[in-house]
């Protein structure tokens, strides 16, 4: 069932959207993301834009398999809660 639902979640590009709308509209995240970028250009200069590229690319890929993870256990606990409101 996680495979299930891993390959119909993870890869989902309306899904993707739809949370980087979500994202528009929450407070400080247009700040936040601002502050991100200023940093990343700082560190472009220090260490160069291929490492840091490669940091990026890493970290994305590390958020993601903790964003699943975090989606993963949410759908356990619903799955858990309405198993005990059929019982």
């Amino acid at each position: 069932m996680q495979a299930l639902f891993a390959e119909l979640f993870w890869p989902n590009e309306e899904i993707s959207q739809a949370v980087a709308c979500l994202c528009e509209d929450i407070p400080g995240y247009q700040s936040a993301r601002e502050e991100y970028n200023k940093i990343v250009s700082q560190l472009q200069e220090i260490i160069g834009f291929e490492l840091c590229s490669q940091l990026s690319e890493r970290l994305t890929e590390l958020d993601g398999y903790e964003e699943y993870a975090c989606y993963a256990v949410g759908l356990r606990l619903r799955e858990a809660v309405f198993k005990s409101l059929c019982v």
